[in-house]
């Protein structure tokens, strides 16, 4: 997942009990998640009917400080480039921050930090009407003072969460063992504390909503070559002419990029997410309250099965009538998920990474994905390519008397590892053609030909074949 851009949503509930006054009273929910669908929020437990209800959508950040001082004053601290020493002194901000933030002194005007040299804008104080978290309100008249327990319900974007699956390859090759992560992500700007905290698996019917987040734009900073945005380093320099030296002038301060590393915390495999039904969905419920802190992820085990029966094959789908040279085949882990294999468990889409031991090292063999899958369904997973197991496809011959069209084709599988491979081979044909003469038996499932076969080691196995079409 991509914490930035995450797809999911979130339905985030809290309590907090209040003691409510006699009359039209202010409810103000501070540190809501920043991507609240505000349509969606539901207030319960209050006494008397609820008047109207707002996302406050002025939250404090640079841009939103600077907009709120517009023509009023401020103090800039700046590091003074003769003496190094900070000084401080009055402007006025003349532009807002779309583009090239102007300040008035008594020196006249200057572009902000356009000098090379560190400097800062301190406020005065934060702008009425700004919220340092994002906040609902909600406004109600009451008839009596009373305590109240006030719920409050809403959907958030800006949340995802997923299932990571982790393959232990036993020795012979004959059994898995699979454990399973429940990766939650949040992507938002606020942190959620000691949640009670449940996924659920599937795909609720959800409409698309647009939310703007009220975040409030960036800063934005230009410099000119000429004007007073350079008068201040001219001035330096012809102060240290005066002194009879003249350095060079210090150079532009570096431009810094601030990265919120996603950081990912992992719990205990003790603690386990609870499988519970809901509906036609799957939900899992973490047993014990955690926190999902704000740009991060979380890991929670949920799964944790042994011994599972299972075949690694390696398979390709080919057009039956289009030559090919020799390519590698993919490696497929291919298990039942029922209980008498030792799983029997709804398995959520995610991501499976495999690993077997070599000579008492745990090596990575490869990664694929999983579909959402039932109890009792086939589960494939595609871990990567195969160098040593390859498929060619050739032809030999090809024949037109008027009626038919034919092509003599050859397949020839070769498998240069020393154990032997079990292949799987899908050859697609169109429904006007027909195959004939085949060398070998060939399947058919869900409307597809296959022919299934094992390779022995260092050795190569040959499937020959016609495919005719009438005209």
């Amino acid at each position: 997942m991509k914490s930035r851009y995450l797809g999911g949503y979130a339905l985030i509930t809290e309590q907090r009990t209040i003691d409510l006054p006699e009359g039209e009273v202010d409810l103000r929910f501070e540190g809501v998640a920043g991507g609240i669908i505000p349509q969606s929020a539901i207030v319960t437990g209050l006494p008397d009917d609820i008047i109207e209800k707002n996302r406050d959508a002025a939250l404090l950040s640079p841009w939103a400080l600077l907009n709120g001082y517009l023509g009023q004053g401020v103090t800039i601290r700046r590091t003074s480039g003769a003496t190094g020493e900070t000084e401080t002194f009055d402007a006025t901000i003349r532009t807002d921050a779309s583009g090239g933030v102007v300040i008035q002194t008594a020196d006249g005007f200057e572009a902000l930090q356009c000098t090379g040299l560190n400097e800062a804008i301190v406020y005065p104080a934060i702008p009425g009407g700004l919220s340092a978290k994002p906040t609902l309100s909600v406004k109600s008249r009451v008839k009596a003072a009373t305590r109240a327990t006030v719920t409050l319900s809403y959907l958030a974007t800006g949340f995802d969460w997923q299932a990571n699956y982790v393959a232990d390859i036993s020795d012979d090759g004959s059994n898995l063992n699979l454990f399973s992560w429940l990766t939650l992500a949040n992507g938002d700007e606020t942190s959620f504390v000691q949640a009670q905290t449940q996924t659920v698996a599937g795909q609720p019917n959800k409409g698309r909503d647009t939310i703007a987040r009220a975040s409030g734009g960036s800063v934005n900073l230009a410099c000119w070559p000429d004007g007073t945005s350079s008068d201040i380093i001219a001035q330096y320099v012809q102060r240290r002419e005066a002194l009879g030296a003249v350095p060079p002038p210090p150079a532009p301060a570096p431009m810094m990029m601030s990265m919120a590393a996603d950081s990912i915390t992992v719990t205990a495999r003790k603690m386990m997410a609870e499988q519970e039904d809901l509906g036609d969905l799957k939900l899992y419920r973490i047993p014990v309250p955690v926190t999902v802190a704000a740009q991060s992820q979380k890991q929670i085990a949920f799964l944790e099965k042994s011994a599972i029966p299972f075949l690694q094959i390696y398979e390709s789908t080919i057009r039956a009538t289009n030559a090919l040279p020799a390519r590698p085949m993919a490696i497929v882990l291919r298990f039942q998920n029922r209980k008498r294999d030792g799983l029997g468990v709804p398995l959520p889409a995610g991501q499976l990474v495999a690993f077997r031991d070599v000579d008492g090292i745990r090596m990575w063999l490869g990664e694929g994905s999983i579909d959402d899958k039932a109890v009792d369904e086939k589960v494939e997973v595609a871990i990567g390519a195969s160098e040593q197991v390859r498929a060619a496809l050739e032809q030999l011959a090809q024949v037109d008397d008027g009626k038919k069209h034919a092509r003599d084709m050859r397949l020839t599988l070769t498998n240069a590892s020393q154990s032997a491979a079990q292949v799987e081979i899908k050859l697609l044909r169109s429904d006007s053609e027909r195959f004939r003469k085949t060398s070998h038996k060939l399947t058919r499932k869900d409307g597809t030909d296959i022919w299934k076969v094992t390779v022995p080691p260092s050795s190569e196995r040959v499937l020959t074949y016609r495919v005719e079409r009438r005209k």
